[in-house]
């Protein structure tokens, strides 16, 4: 189906709106970054000058544990003695004191991390300026990190100056590729680690640095799902509508946000998906002699997914199926004996796809060549294949937000936190910063029914469109039903875009009758206000908290 300009107008309008929603307040640019590391029974201590009301000391961690005991009082009489452990990579840690005191004092009773900033807030979440900073031993040149850049410092602290979620593992290792170490986060093949690491080569290592190539895929995915839809629907409507409700579903926004790899396994997918229906359609219309450029395409962006999460294999096992189902149909047609059904059934195309799976093991093992040039040998990278393995099948860990596959759809549960609870940042003035992942009720809800009606209809019209939606979406999705491990509603993701697919379908329908056209335009409205509802607590701007307690549609949600 040919793209006229009208498209690519409404394809740069869209992706611009969604790209500048979605980078807004991303986070910090400049963040600080020189550290100090304590050692076992060091001591310290902070002088603000004059005696001020302090509500609470934070620490911003780089990384590692550390214990220690907080005082006040004066250097001639320490009172109090507050234990505390505080733990993390890149994120900001309270000690509460609600105390007057002039002096602070810190005593490390156990140590194996950095600190990059220390700060004191009032009551009102004002920044208080430390006057001095002191060793109680020696002499410490670098103690003074603790204090250098307090004009980088976010009062009180979000998730635009920290990691949040799973950022804590993605973003550390990216920093392991760029100093050269063995990356922290090993239970996921390297792409969209190494996607994050070159982000933050190019942008900087700070917040919007680590995340806005997540924004960039998240905004590619717009016209990816409008280019697909006008090929499975031939209808402006039906592209339109594709890409409207993806920039407007919740979990694509967040999750584009957020320095994980999930986005970046959904767009190869997706991208994946779209050239292998490219080539069924011009398989369906000449045969089996047709071009085999879009299904190496397919194969090409399977193996960029599969190289940044496994998962990506369950879409393309659903490609293969649909291939063979075709395959063994015409075979079976020809009027020759076994032997030569044999044969010309591992002929072209099958012989050209085997080729390109070798294509895709390789592009697969060249992800791994940054632990090679660290002094791996192929033998480890094989062995790490069976430890992710092993880990991901043998997993026991539970989590307060986990989730079953039935669930995720509807986004509820009556036993289950469904939606997961990623960031929340308690405010002055009964505010807070939250995000929470999970979909828009309007775009899944109503995608979960028109799957459902999908499938009715590839039954009783045996519709190839509608067929390969839900044979995509089947394999995405079912196979969650029979693994064991912690499971989490943001493994649903990559079938998002296939639901609004499913939606879409429908909007052709619809947009045939008078009374469709009102009543679809409504739906799009009732999608775009939804989300402007929700945007604060699937951003992490701050809000109300009553307004945050008010978008609890269901006990379970955030």
């Amino acid at each position: 189906m040919n793209i006229d300009k009208l498209d690519l107008a409404t394809i740069v309008v869209l992706s611009v709106v969604f790209f500048s929603i979605a980078v807004w307040n991303l986070g910090l640019t400049s963040v600080p970054l020189s550290t100090w590391t304590p050692s076992k029974d060091e001591s310290f201590y902070i002088d603000f000058g004059s005696s001020k009301n302090i509500s609470a000391v934070y620490f911003l961690l780089k990384g590692g544990e550390i214990d220690v005991r907080v005082y006040t009082g004066s250097p001639e009489k320490w009172s109090g003695g507050i234990s505390v452990s505080l733990s993390g990579y890149y994120c900001w840690r309270r000690i509460d004191l609600n105390c007057e005191t002039r002096f602070v004092r810190f005593l490390f009773t156990s140590s194996n991390g950095e600190i990059a900033e220390i700060t004191a807030l009032s009551k009102m979440g004002e920044k208080i300026v430390i006057d001095n900073i002191r060793s109680e031993k020696n002499e410490d040149e670098n103690l003074a990190n603790l204090i250098d850049e307090q004009e980088k410092v976010e009062c009180p602290p979000t998730y635009v100056s920290e990691t949040y979620f799973d950022e804590i593992y993605y973003v550390r290792a990216a920093e392991d590729y760029i100093n050269f170490r063995e990356p922290y986060e090993w239970t996921h093949p390297p792409l969209g680690k190494l996607i994050i690491t070159a982000s933050i080569l190019i942008f900087g290592y700070n917040p919007f640095g680590w995340r806005v190539m997540g924004v960039i895929f998240a905004t590619l995915m717009i016209p990816v799902i409008y280019i697909f839809g006008k090929n499975l629907f031939g209808t402006r409507i039906g592209a339109f509508t594709s890409a409207f409700l993806l920039m407007f579903d919740f979990m694509h926004f967040t999750m584009g946000r957020i320095a994980t790899v999930d986005t970046y396994v959904v767009f190869f997918s997706l991208t994946s998906h779209f050239f292998f229906f490219i080539y069924l359609q011009n398989l369906l219309k000449r045969g089996w002699k047709t071009s085999t450029l879009p299904l190496f395409l397919a194969v090409l962006f399977f193996a960029f997914g599969f190289s940044t999460k496994w998962y990506a294999l369950y879409g393309f096992i659903g490609q293969i199926f649909i291939l063979l189902l075709l395959r063994i149909r015409d075979v079976v047609a020809i009027n020759d004996d076994w032997v030569m059904r044999v044969k010309t059934f591992c002929s072209h195309p099958l012989s050209k796809f085997l080729a390109f799976l070798v294509v895709a093991a390789v592009i697969y093992l060249l992800t791994f060549v940054p632990h090679l040039l660290m002094g791996r040998t192929l033998m480890d990278v094989y062995n790490l294949q069976i430890s992710m393995y092993a880990y991901h099948s043998k997993l026991a860990a539970t989590h307060p937000f986990s989730s079953p596959w039935w669930a995720w759809p509807i986004i509820w549960s009556p036993w289950h936190r469904v939606p997961v609870w990623f960031y929340v940042s308690y405010l002055p003035g009964d505010m807070v910063s939250t995000i929470v992942s999970l979909g828009n009720p309007a775009v899944w809800w109503v995608g979960l029914v028109s799957t459902i009606s999908l499938i009715g209809e590839t039954i009783r019209k045996r519709d190839n469109t509608c067929g390969f939606v839900v044979t995509i979406f089947l394999f995405q999705w079912l196979p969650y039903a029979f693994i064991s491990r912690c499971l989490f509603l943001y493994h649903f993701y990559i079938n998002v875009p296939l639901m609004i697919l499913a939606t879409a379908y429908f909007s052709n329908k619809a947009w045939g009758f008078r009374w469709g056209k009102t009543l679809w335009i409504g739906y799009l409205i009732v999608v775009a206000v939804l989300f402007a509802l929700f945007y604060s607590v699937i951003s992490g701007s701050p809000t109300p908290r009553w307004w945050r307690d008010h978008l609890r549609w269901f006990n379970w949600w955030f």
